[in-house]
């Protein structure tokens, strides 16, 4: 066994040769003198590294693949940290056929290497296994019997974003074809829909519709980000969607047809979202409309990401269909959807872009009105084209207040003449918002009319923007794909019957007569808190509860010793909000949140993506935690951030989402959370009290205490705490010392600078 010898001999353009000693007088040739010739007990019985390492090369460049394959697994054992026994395997997998062993132990010796050339190598061999084998730690029928037991655990690790990026990037032509019926397979066994493909690895997937809420989870986990539903016949529950890091958008096409061009330039722009990535494009078989889709991507960027300067189609539309059903056999089923990708490139070329150019907004203007406004207002009349912002600003308005507004649209309740009696009575409601689009001045007055029963002040608002502006933002909006002619409009005016008519011609204008007509957004106060079980640390003014005979799941954390804290957004979503229990604080309000400021901009990206999911309500969610950088009754000295969040408010739902959906919000961000102790049925008292007297994970003593959650349905239904009794006593109260600061951990340092 020598690994120079042979690399000689190969650069001499010599076979392979098994060196050995001879020791008789002859050389018998005919005789085995590879390790196959060792007698029993002969081989090291603990090899060393190096030693698998040269072993595993020797067999290779003897094609002794079967057995290279074996020392290969045990060399992965021996040093799992190292890339070399990974690329070995993958070596001996791909000459074996083997592929999707070759690319799982590809994918882990990329990681584990530090070498560019190692890594280059095995984005090379990635490749050549994808046109086999399916991207990923998915599998298809049989696959998942390759798969070594003893190092399963090491080869289906989750990939890495560097490497996704990596590979989405590089412009991959996919050779693999797979039959509509061929099945594919999560590592845990599990199926996923049928037809599921990676058209752009980690990047842009197609597939047929998903049929339970267990395909989005699966999807999900497959890193899946978005899914577009296109079969208007099915949307999907988006009670699937609760709870999980992914999303739903639904435009519907009929069966059997096409998409119009403004739905396909919809479709595209969801491709320029890094929110919406990975995508998946599905229908109803994964062939039809979803097809139709896929080949109009080719067709204008290929296999590549959008570019943002790119003037014409990458592909022909013959050339986009041919190569997309060389990969999904019987993709795109009619010629009408045949047609519309040579549509959809001949619009490509009139545009010299893939996307049209986007109408400025109009800068920001002061909200005009005309007559008087006041609180007694309660009717309001919008008039404005579709795209002008009167759903935006209906919604903005019942979100920040639900149970003061009553909205009547034709959208909505299918006629006219079930407006007309709606509006007829008097709401349950303060206000009444009535959504026409652009009624005359005639039918303005028939509905004013038809409420002047009950009505006192009635206001227009009036949505004054270019039709060329609406037309494009009704055009990207799912629900608007595209938007009739009308007919001549008239200007409204308080001749009409109005108190007041207010004049709308720019988004900050739509923001200020929101925040006008809206209460205020103040502070929510985190609730106190009860005791569970009153171990001695309970006040006189402290609530004391019982929550055993809630139903529901039990979720206990540690109970961490640090400052209250909530983060929302402000209402023009500018800066990063901060509570301190009743009072807004910054970097200056106290010494112990002197880094608060320094916090914020480092978490501000990840803040921003999780308080600000509501494009209509900036300030909806609240995000409490613990400030934990001042030492209070512990010293902490392993904190792994100076926050540690525990819980998520929803401002419009008035509820605590459950710990499951706060992690899911959390995990691909840098925010930390306090630490899951038990999760399950509620203990009994005992197993409580053995709680509170747990270790800490955060400094070398136990737990202040345990906070106690029970959840039902994606919410908190129920709090408590249970805190050691000998917790407070003794000790005076933090503030009236010399402050002392808790320590980080180093890992959380070094992010920290």
């Amino acid at each position: 066994m020598w690994a120079t010898g042979q690399q000689l001999r190969k650069r001499l353009g010599l076979p392979p040769k098994d060196f050995h000693i001879t020791l008789t007088r002859t050389d018998n040739h005919e005789i085995d003198k590879s390790i196959h010739s060792l007698l029993h007990g002969q081989f090291p019985q603990s090899p060393s590294s190096d030693f698998l390492d040269h072993l595993a090369y020797t067999l290779h460049i003897a094609a002794d693949h079967q057995t290279e394959r074996q020392y290969c697994i045990q060399l992965i054992q021996t040093i799992p940290d190292s890339h070399r026994g990974f690329l070995r395997l993958g070596d001996a997998s791909l000459s074996l056929g083997l592929h999707k062993l070759a690319m799982l132990s590809y994918n882990s010796a990329y990681h584990l290497a530090t070498g560019q050339n190692v890594k280059d190598y095995c984005t090379k061999k990635l490749i050549q296994c994808s046109h086999y084998t399916e991207w990923g730690t998915l599998f298809m029928e049989l696959e998942r019997e390759q798969i070594p037991d003893k190092i399963a655990d090491l080869l289906l690790k989750p990939w890495s974003g560097e490497l996704h990026e990596l590979l989405s990037e590089a412009n991959i032509t996919p050779a693999l074809s797979v039959a509509s019926r061929q099945p594919m397979f999560v590592s845990s066994g599990q199926r996923l829909p049928r037809f599921f493909r990676w058209l752009i690895p980690f990047y842009f997937a197609i597939m047929s519709t998903p049929r339970t809420e267990q395909d989005i989870t699966l999807l999900s986990a497959v890193g899946i980000k978005h899914i577009l539903t296109l079969t208007e016949e099915e949307p999907l529950h988006q009670s699937w969607f609760s709870g999980k890091a992914i999303s739903n958008t639904f435009l519907p096409v009929p069966n059997y047809r096409p998409p119009s061009i403004e739905q396909m330039d919809i479709i595209i722009r969801l491709f320029n979202d890094p929110e919406k990535l990975p995508l998946l494009v599905h229908c109803g078989g994964g062939k039809g409309r979803a097809g139709t889709v896929a080949a109009c991507y080719l067709a204008a960027y290929g296999f590549s990401k959008p570019r943002p300067n790119q003037d014409h189609p990458e592909m022909t539309a013959n050339g986009a269909i041919a190569t997309l059903r060389s990969l999904r056999p019987g993709s795109i089923e009619t010629s009408e959807q045949e047609a519309f990708v040579s549509k959809w490139c001949s619009t490509i070329w009139k545009r010299r872009a893939v996307l049209p150019d986007l109408p400025s907004e109009p800068p920001p203007s002061p909200l005009e009105v005309e007559g008087v406004l006041d609180c007694d207002a309660d009717l309001f009349v919008l008039v404005g084209l579709p795209g002008a912002g009167k759903s935006w600003f209906t919604q903005a308005l019942m979100k920040r207040d639900p149970k003061d507004w009553t909205r009547i649209s034709q959208d909505d309740s299918g006629s006219r003449a079930s407006c007309e009696t709606v509006i007829g009575r008097k709401p349950s409601t303060r206000c009444m918002l009535l959504d026409r689009c652009n009624p005359s001045a005639a039918e303005r007055r028939a509905w004013l009319s038809l409420a002047s029963n009950w009505i006192k002040a009635p206001v227009c608002v009036w949505f004054d923007y270019d039709r060329e502006l609406c037309v494009s933002r009704a055009q990207r909006r799912t629900g608007h794909p595209t938007l009739p002619p009308g007919g001549r409009f008239e200007r409204p005016s308080l001749r009409e019957g109005f108190k007041a008519v207010v004049i709308i011609r720019s988004f900050s204008a739509c923001r200020e007569l929101v925040a006008r007509l809206s209460p205020s957004i103040g502070i929510f106060k985190f609730p106190r808190t009860p005791h569970l079980i009153n171990l001695g640390a309970a006040t006189s003014d402290d609530l004391v509860t019982n929550t055993s005979a809630i139903p529901g799941h039990v979720v206990i954390s540690e109970k961490v010793d640090g400052a209250n804290m909530g983060f929302s957004l402000s209402g023009d979503r500018e800066r990063i909000v901060v509570q301190n229990r009743s009072h807004y604080v910054n970097s200056s309000t106290h010494e112990q949140f002197r880094k608060l400021g320094h916090w914020v901009d480092l978490h501000r990206e990840a803040l921003i993506r999780v308080l600000g999911r509501d494009e209509h309500f900036p300030e909806r969610y609240v995000l409490y935690g613990e400030w934990m950088y001042a030492t209070h009754s512990i010293s902490y000295t392993n904190l792994p951030d100076r926050f540690l969040a525990f819980d998520l408010y929803d401002r419009y739902l008035e509820l605590f989402i459950d710990r499951q959906s706060l992690e899911v919000l959390l995990g691909p961000t840098s925010i930390q959370v306090v630490p899951l102790i038990y999760e399950g049925k509620m203990p009994s008292e005992e197993d409580l009290k053995r709680l509170v007297q747990g270790q800490s994970r955060f400094w070398d003593g136990r737990v202040e205490g345990v906070y106690v959650k029970v959840e039902k349905d994606g919410r908190v239904v129920s709090r408590g705490k249970v805190v050691r009794g000998d917790f407070i006593s003794g000790n005076k109260h933090w503030t009236k010392g010399e402050l002392r600061m808790n320590r980080l951990s180093v890992d959380a340092r070094n992010r920290d600078h």
